[in-house]
């Protein structure tokens, strides 16, 4: 019979204790070097908040977002508020080189070669012409030339002026051709206005940016017509101020908002007073004139080109015939408050909007 001595037990025992017990000492090793490494990213790549404002499409634009450090921070607000400049010159009415301004320019003469987002917002601005059954016209722009309000020079023009451009504004002799992606207005005299649409699709090119660098908490401003991404990073939801139109620093409404675009329009935006009569920006399609019904209308949608479009449209509309387009439209919320301050709430936020 074998018989194993003491000292061969020994040997054999300590072997088998170095074997099993170095990765014992190895494990905590690891996960020293794991946690180690997560704090040292997280403190390295710590999330902070930024925020910087720019006068943009006659506007002071408000931009906020959390990203990792200023430098990276500051490159991605150079690129978006270089990417809102470069489109507002696409939408331009004064620029001479600007597509609108070419479009306008061969009115009744040829059509025009425009790049893809106006051909596409131009298009979208049709739609809900002929969802309002035109009460958003993007050829009011000879009616607001009358008014002065492209530039800024305001006056109420004269029954028969009124009566020699209305003729012009007729959305349906807009032509698109989707192959030659051109825009051809088929009156001499007519002018594309894309001032009530254009500016939301800006700010949501502007959001879109912000999720391409994987911004998770965002706001974006741009008078009024606003974009957001996610909530607060405190983890609240953003709380937008609906102002009242009749005391500039006082607020009417608060709506808190995640992931929602919001758009307002109101009878205090480029507004003036002429023999104790109130006139402001927002012209019925029918009449040339300022419409009367409603002093602001703010709305909640899917997207800041909608919010935007439909802020006009539905101030157009008025009321009544606004709160049920709201109603039936999917993914669309609104506030309308009237002239004497009267405020109606749309049946999906009325828990929730916190009235002042």
């Amino acid at each position: 019979m074998y018989m194993q001595s003491s000292e061969q037990g020994n040997n054999q025992d300590k072997s088998l204790r170095k074997k099993y017990i170095k990765p014992i000492y190895i494990i905590p090793l690891v996960v020293v070097i794991i946690l180690g490494g997560y704090f040292y990213y997280n403190a390295y790549y710590a999330l902070d908040s930024y925020e910087y404002t720019q006068i943009t499409m006659d506007t002071v634009v408000d931009l906020r977002f959390q990203t990792i450090g200023e430098r990276y921070a500051a490159q991605i607000k150079d690129q978006v508020f270089d990417e809102m400049e470069r489109l507002e010159a696409l939408f331009s009415r004064t620029l001479e080189d600007s597509d609108v301004y070419r479009v306008n320019e061969q009115a009744g003469k040829k059509p025009v070669e425009v790049s893809k987002e106006v051909f596409y917002v131009t298009e979208k601005a049709l739609e809900y012409a002929e969802l309002s059954d035109g009460a958003f016209d993007p050829t009011i722009a000879p009616i607001t030339d009358l008014w002065g309000f492209l530039e800024h020079d305001y006056r109420v023009p004269s029954a028969g002026q009124l009566e020699e451009k209305l003729p012009l504004v007729d959305y349906e002799k807009i032509e698109l051709d989707h192959e030659a992606s051109t825009i051809y207005l088929s009156e001499e005299g007519m002018a594309l206005e894309l001032g009530g649409i254009a500016k939301g699709f800006i700010v949501d090119q502007a959001i879109e940016m912000l999720l391409q660098k994987e911004v998770e908490h965002a706001f974006v401003n741009a008078g009024g017509d606003i974009g957001v991404i996610g909530s607060r990073p405190d983890g609240e939801p953003w709380r937008i101020g609906v102002r009242n139109p009749r005391q500039e620093q006082e607020m009417i409404a608060v709506i808190p908002v995640s992931d929602q675009m919001v758009a307002t329009s109101g009878d205090y935006e480029r507004s003036f007073t002429e023999n104790e009569t109130r006139y402001h920006h927002i012209l019925d399609p029918d009449t040339g004139m300022p419409t009367e019904d409603l002093a602001s209308i703010t709305i909640l949608a899917e997207s800041v080109l909608e919010a935007d479009v439909l802020s006009t449209t539905l101030f157009i509309l008025g009321p009544v015939q606004g709160m049920d387009l709201i109603e039936q439209k999917a993914g669309v919320e609104g506030i309308l408050v009237t002239p004497d301050l009267e405020i109606e709430v749309s049946s999906g936020i009325a828990d929730v909007v916190e009235l002042q």
